[in-house]
């Protein structure tokens, strides 16, 4: 006797970001979420970031936000990563990137699943070694002083 019929087994968790905005949000989030403490900092970051960013103005943040922690609770930040990657545009990644090592800094502890997953996301990406350490650079020496490592 199955305890779970074959439909139920085969329902696939799908998520796929309307634009180049919710997929932003989307890495964004997988990033400060993925050790599953949302620091009051991280949360803080992200808001200003959202707010006085003028690529996402005219946008329903909040709705994307919405879909973007939903789908993180079913398929995890890798999959939000791996499902959001391609939207982002070539000229974007590099301060994509930068703001989400902000992000991860915002609460003064990089915790190893954050860091795992910030490797993680610069391979995704297809960022230059030479572009992400000079990135991670700049921003570890604004924040030296604030950051446990």
């Amino acid at each position: 006797m199955a305890l779970f019929d074959e439909k139920y087994k085969s329902t696939v968790v799908s998520y796929a970001p309307r634009n180049e905005q919710e997929a932003w949000i989307a890495i964004m989030h997988a990033c400060i979420a993925v050790d599953e403490v949302v620091a009051d900092e991280e949360l803080e970051e992200l808001s200003e970031t959202l707010a006085n960013n003028s690529f996402f103005e005219e946008h329903e943040v909040r709705e994307y936000y919405r879909s973007v922690l939903l789908a993180h609770a079913k398929i995890g930040s890798k999959h939000l990563i791996d499902t959001s990657v391609d939207l982002i545009s070539s000229e974007n990644k590099a301060n994509l990137f930068a703001r989400t090592i902000e992000l991860v800094l915002a609460d003064g502890v990089v915790a190893d699943k954050e860091e795992e997953l910030i490797r993680y996301l610069f391979s995704a990406m297809d960022l230059e070694e030479a572009v992400a350490r000079n990135i991670v650079k700049e921003i570890l020496e604004r924040h030296k002083g604030r950051v446990d490592i």
